[in-house]
Protein backbone atom coordinates (compact mmCIF):
# COMPACT_ATOMS: atom_id res chain seq x y z
CA UNK A 1 0.00 0.00 0.00
CA UNK A 2 1.43 3.20 -1.30
CA UNK A 3 2.18 5.94 1.78
CA UNK A 4 -0.06 8.18 0.94
CA UNK A 5 -2.86 5.97 1.39
CA UNK A 6 -2.43 6.74 5.31
CA UNK A 7 -1.72 10.94 4.63
CA UNK A 8 -4.76 12.68 4.07
CA UNK A 9 -6.13 16.53 3.79
CA UNK A 10 -8.42 17.43 6.16
CA UNK A 11 -11.73 19.81 5.79
CA UNK A 12 -14.40 20.94 7.02
CA UNK A 13 -16.52 18.42 4.50
CA UNK A 14 -14.36 15.13 5.29
CA UNK A 15 -13.32 15.55 8.73
CA UNK A 16 -15.75 13.38 10.64
CA UNK A 17 -15.04 10.61 7.85
CA UNK A 18 -11.70 10.35 7.75
CA UNK A 19 -10.90 10.99 11.48
CA UNK A 20 -13.67 10.05 13.67
CA UNK A 21 -14.73 7.25 11.70
CA UNK A 22 -11.68 5.96 11.13
CA UNK A 23 -10.53 6.34 14.60
CA UNK A 24 -12.63 3.69 15.30
CA UNK A 25 -10.55 1.21 13.73
CA UNK A 26 -7.32 2.32 15.15
CA UNK A 27 -5.61 5.35 15.59
CA UNK A 28 -5.82 8.95 13.79
CA UNK A 29 -3.00 12.14 14.44
CA UNK A 30 -4.45 15.14 13.31
CA UNK A 31 -1.78 17.87 12.98
CA UNK A 32 -2.98 21.53 13.04
CA UNK A 33 -0.49 23.90 10.70
CA UNK A 34 -0.11 27.02 8.81
CA UNK A 35 2.40 27.51 6.24
CA UNK A 36 3.69 30.62 7.72
CA UNK A 37 4.56 29.29 10.71
CA UNK A 38 8.32 27.15 10.36
CA UNK A 39 7.51 25.07 13.49
CA UNK A 40 4.63 23.30 12.23
CA UNK A 41 6.14 22.49 9.02
CA UNK A 42 8.95 21.02 10.45
CA UNK A 43 6.17 18.88 12.49
CA UNK A 44 4.68 18.34 9.32
CA UNK A 45 7.77 16.77 7.97
CA UNK A 46 8.28 14.76 10.70
CA UNK A 47 5.33 13.12 10.90
CA UNK A 48 4.87 13.06 7.11
CA UNK A 49 8.18 10.85 7.67
CA UNK A 50 6.99 8.58 10.05
CA UNK A 51 3.40 7.67 8.42
CA UNK A 52 5.98 6.44 5.83
CA UNK A 53 7.41 4.63 8.32
CA UNK A 54 4.40 3.11 10.34
CA UNK A 55 3.04 2.08 6.93
CA UNK A 56 -0.72 1.89 8.24
CA UNK A 57 -0.09 1.58 11.95
CA UNK A 58 -1.87 5.05 12.07
CA UNK A 59 -3.76 7.70 9.77
CA UNK A 60 -2.25 11.06 9.64
CA UNK A 61 -4.60 13.96 8.83
CA UNK A 62 -3.08 17.35 7.84
CA UNK A 63 -5.29 20.40 8.60
CA UNK A 64 -4.10 23.46 7.34
CA UNK A 65 -5.62 26.33 9.84
CA UNK A 66 -5.33 28.92 7.36
CA UNK A 67 -7.71 27.50 4.38
CA UNK A 68 -9.88 25.34 7.51
CA UNK A 69 -10.26 27.99 10.39
CA UNK A 70 -13.94 26.25 11.29
CA UNK A 71 -11.68 23.29 11.91
CA UNK A 72 -9.35 25.13 14.22
CA UNK A 73 -12.42 26.72 16.15
CA UNK A 74 -13.98 23.59 16.45
CA UNK A 75 -11.60 22.15 18.44
CA UNK A 76 -9.89 24.53 20.27
CA UNK A 77 -6.76 25.05 18.07
CA UNK A 78 -4.84 28.26 19.93
CA UNK A 79 -1.51 27.59 19.12
CA UNK A 80 0.37 26.22 16.17
CA UNK A 81 1.27 23.68 15.49
CA UNK A 82 -0.90 21.40 17.39
CA UNK A 83 -1.22 17.86 17.31
CA UNK A 84 -4.53 15.74 18.27
CA UNK A 85 -4.59 11.97 19.10
CA UNK A 86 -8.31 10.57 18.02
CA UNK A 87 -9.43 7.00 19.04
CA UNK A 88 -12.99 5.24 19.28
CA UNK A 89 -14.38 8.31 18.21
CA UNK A 90 -12.73 10.74 20.64
CA UNK A 91 -10.03 13.01 21.57
CA UNK A 92 -7.38 10.41 23.50
CA UNK A 93 -4.52 13.28 23.75
CA UNK A 94 -3.07 16.89 22.69
CA UNK A 95 0.48 18.34 21.91
CA UNK A 96 0.80 21.62 21.78
CA UNK A 97 4.24 23.17 19.81
CA UNK A 98 6.69 20.47 18.59
CA UNK A 99 8.09 17.51 20.57
CA UNK A 100 11.42 16.26 20.46
CA UNK A 101 12.18 14.20 17.52
CA UNK A 102 12.50 11.30 19.76
CA UNK A 103 9.27 11.71 21.08
CA UNK A 104 7.06 11.13 17.96
CA UNK A 105 7.50 7.76 18.17
CA UNK A 106 7.24 7.36 21.56
CA UNK A 107 3.71 9.06 21.07
CA UNK A 108 2.42 6.93 18.45
CA UNK A 109 3.71 3.58 20.09
CA UNK A 110 2.01 4.42 23.08
CA UNK A 111 -1.38 5.17 21.77
CA UNK A 112 -1.44 2.54 18.34
CA UNK A 113 -4.36 0.31 18.21
CA UNK A 114 -3.65 -3.49 18.59
CA UNK A 115 -6.41 -4.68 18.17
CA UNK A 116 -7.41 -8.13 18.50
CA UNK A 117 -10.82 -9.56 17.08
CA UNK A 118 -12.90 -12.50 18.43
CA UNK A 119 -11.33 -15.16 15.86
CA UNK A 120 -7.73 -14.07 16.42
CA UNK A 121 -8.98 -14.45 20.55
CA UNK A 122 -10.15 -17.83 19.83
CA UNK A 123 -7.10 -18.85 18.49
CA UNK A 124 -4.75 -17.14 21.05
CA UNK A 125 -7.30 -19.38 23.62
CA UNK A 126 -6.63 -22.81 21.89
CA UNK A 127 -2.86 -22.11 21.50
CA UNK A 128 -2.58 -21.53 25.19
CA UNK A 129 -4.92 -24.43 25.61
CA UNK A 130 -2.27 -26.53 24.03
CA UNK A 131 -4.37 -26.83 21.08
CA UNK A 132 -2.06 -25.43 18.05
CA UNK A 133 -3.30 -27.65 15.40
CA UNK A 134 -7.31 -25.86 16.20
CA UNK A 135 -5.80 -22.28 16.91
CA UNK A 136 -4.18 -22.88 12.73
CA UNK A 137 -7.52 -24.08 11.40
CA UNK A 138 -9.47 -21.32 13.03
CA UNK A 139 -6.96 -18.35 11.44
CA UNK A 140 -7.00 -20.25 7.99
CA UNK A 141 -10.78 -20.44 7.79
CA UNK A 142 -10.78 -16.81 8.66
CA UNK A 143 -8.28 -15.73 5.85
CA UNK A 144 -10.03 -17.52 3.20
CA UNK A 145 -13.13 -15.34 4.03
CA UNK A 146 -11.13 -12.51 4.62
CA UNK A 147 -8.25 -12.50 2.72
CA UNK A 148 -7.40 -9.09 3.55
CA UNK A 149 -7.48 -8.93 6.73
CA UNK A 150 -3.44 -10.00 6.89
CA UNK A 151 -3.78 -10.24 11.12
CA UNK A 152 -4.88 -13.73 10.48
CA UNK A 153 -2.32 -15.00 8.38
CA UNK A 154 0.38 -12.92 11.05
CA UNK A 155 -0.79 -14.46 13.91
CA UNK A 156 -0.44 -18.09 11.69
CA UNK A 157 3.10 -17.52 11.27
CA UNK A 158 3.78 -16.52 14.62
CA UNK A 159 2.39 -19.55 16.35
CA UNK A 160 4.40 -21.43 13.79
CA UNK A 161 7.25 -19.71 14.79
CA UNK A 162 6.20 -20.56 18.54
CA UNK A 163 6.28 -24.25 17.62
CA UNK A 164 9.91 -24.01 15.74
CA UNK A 165 8.28 -23.89 12.46
CA UNK A 166 10.56 -21.47 10.73
CA UNK A 167 10.45 -22.40 6.90
CA UNK A 168 6.82 -22.88 7.43
CA UNK A 169 5.82 -19.87 8.42
CA UNK A 170 8.20 -18.46 5.73
CA UNK A 171 6.58 -20.55 3.27
CA UNK A 172 3.39 -19.15 4.45
CA UNK A 173 4.27 -15.54 4.02
CA UNK A 174 5.71 -15.61 0.97
CA UNK A 175 2.65 -17.23 -0.47
CA UNK A 176 1.21 -13.86 0.29
CA UNK A 177 0.60 -11.47 -3.09
CA UNK A 178 3.53 -8.91 -2.70
CA UNK A 179 1.70 -6.22 -2.08
CA UNK A 180 0.72 -7.86 1.27
CA UNK A 181 4.41 -9.15 1.96
CA UNK A 182 5.42 -5.26 1.86
CA UNK A 183 2.33 -4.27 4.76
CA UNK A 184 4.50 -4.12 7.92
CA UNK A 185 2.91 -6.38 10.08
CA UNK A 186 3.79 -9.12 7.10
CA UNK A 187 7.45 -7.88 6.43
CA UNK A 188 8.47 -7.42 10.09
CA UNK A 189 7.63 -10.81 10.31
CA UNK A 190 9.13 -11.82 7.37
CA UNK A 191 12.55 -10.42 8.54
CA UNK A 192 12.74 -11.73 11.45
CA UNK A 193 12.14 -15.15 9.72
CA UNK A 194 14.86 -14.34 7.59
CA UNK A 195 16.74 -13.40 11.01
CA UNK A 196 16.26 -16.68 12.12
CA UNK A 197 17.05 -18.27 8.67
CA UNK A 198 20.20 -16.42 8.34
CA UNK A 199 21.14 -17.46 12.11
CA UNK A 200 20.76 -21.22 11.36
CA UNK A 201 23.24 -20.81 8.57
CA UNK A 202 25.65 -18.58 9.75
CA UNK A 203 29.30 -18.63 10.05
CA UNK A 204 30.77 -18.97 13.39
CA UNK A 205 30.57 -16.01 15.21
CA UNK A 206 34.29 -15.71 16.17
CA UNK A 207 34.85 -15.78 11.74
CA UNK A 208 32.34 -13.20 11.07
CA UNK A 209 34.15 -11.02 13.79
CA UNK A 210 37.10 -11.42 11.82
CA UNK A 211 35.10 -11.12 8.65
CA UNK A 212 33.62 -7.13 9.26
CA UNK A 213 37.44 -6.41 11.68
CA UNK A 214 39.37 -7.08 8.14
CA UNK A 215 36.51 -5.43 5.78
CA UNK A 216 34.07 -3.46 7.84
CA UNK A 217 31.53 -3.04 4.45
CA UNK A 218 31.42 -6.67 4.11
CA UNK A 219 27.38 -6.98 4.09
CA UNK A 220 26.83 -10.55 4.18
CA UNK A 221 29.32 -10.57 7.65
CA UNK A 222 28.02 -7.94 9.16
CA UNK A 223 24.12 -9.24 8.64
CA UNK A 224 24.92 -12.43 9.90
CA UNK A 225 26.88 -11.33 13.11
CA UNK A 226 23.27 -9.37 13.47
CA UNK A 227 21.81 -12.15 13.13
CA UNK A 228 24.04 -14.80 15.61
CA UNK A 229 23.15 -11.94 18.09
CA UNK A 230 20.09 -12.07 18.15
CA UNK A 231 20.02 -15.86 18.41
CA UNK A 232 22.09 -15.65 21.09
CA UNK A 233 19.62 -12.75 22.51
CA UNK A 234 21.82 -9.79 22.49
CA UNK A 235 19.66 -7.62 20.86
CA UNK A 236 22.01 -4.30 21.32
CA UNK A 237 24.45 -5.71 19.15
CA UNK A 238 22.05 -6.63 16.73
CA UNK A 239 20.81 -3.63 16.58
CA UNK A 240 24.09 -1.62 16.28
CA UNK A 241 24.96 -3.87 13.35
CA UNK A 242 22.04 -3.23 11.47
CA UNK A 243 22.43 0.71 11.57
CA UNK A 244 25.85 0.68 10.85
CA UNK A 245 24.91 -1.86 7.67
CA UNK A 246 22.16 0.59 6.98
CA UNK A 247 23.91 3.69 6.59
CA UNK A 248 27.20 1.29 4.53
CA UNK A 249 24.89 -0.47 2.13
CA UNK A 250 21.35 0.63 2.37
CA UNK A 251 20.38 -1.12 -0.81
CA UNK A 252 21.77 -4.40 0.59
CA UNK A 253 18.97 -7.10 -0.19
CA UNK A 254 16.35 -4.32 -0.88
CA UNK A 255 16.97 -3.12 2.59
CA UNK A 256 16.98 -6.15 4.84
CA UNK A 257 18.83 -4.28 7.60
CA UNK A 258 16.38 -1.62 7.93
CA UNK A 259 13.65 -4.51 7.59
CA UNK A 260 15.37 -6.17 10.79
CA UNK A 261 15.90 -3.50 12.70
CA UNK A 262 11.98 -2.26 12.64
CA UNK A 263 11.16 -6.14 13.34
CA UNK A 264 13.57 -6.38 16.00
CA UNK A 265 12.08 -2.94 17.60
CA UNK A 266 8.59 -3.98 17.34
CA UNK A 267 9.02 -7.20 19.55
CA UNK A 268 10.79 -4.87 22.24
CA UNK A 269 8.21 -3.31 24.82
CA UNK A 270 7.56 0.08 23.78
CA UNK A 271 8.86 1.70 27.47
CA UNK A 272 12.30 -0.12 26.84
CA UNK A 273 14.74 3.23 26.06
CA UNK A 274 16.28 1.41 23.21
CA UNK A 275 12.87 1.76 20.71
CA UNK A 276 12.85 5.67 20.97
CA UNK A 277 16.52 5.56 20.75
CA UNK A 278 16.88 3.75 17.64
CA UNK A 279 13.25 5.14 16.12
CA UNK A 280 15.58 8.01 16.04
CA UNK A 281 18.12 6.35 14.17
CA UNK A 282 15.86 5.11 11.89
CA UNK A 283 14.14 8.65 11.30
CA UNK A 284 17.45 9.92 10.37
CA UNK A 285 18.34 7.81 8.01
CA UNK A 286 15.12 9.29 6.18
CA UNK A 287 17.80 12.27 5.93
Amino acid sequence: MAAASFIFEGTSGNFDRLVLENSRRGLVLVDFWAPWVGPSMRQREMLSNLAQEYAGRFLLVSVNTDEQKPLAERFGVRSLPSLKLFKNGEMLAEYHGVQPEADYPRIIDEYAAKLVDQVSAGAIAAWQAGDPDKALQLLAEAAVSQPDNLSYPALMAKILMRQDRIDDAHQLLCALPEVFQNESQISGLLAHLDFLQTAAGADAKADLEARITATPEDAEARYQLAAVCLHEDEIEQALEHLLLLSRQVPVYRNGIARKGMKALLDMLDSADERVARYRKELFRLNY
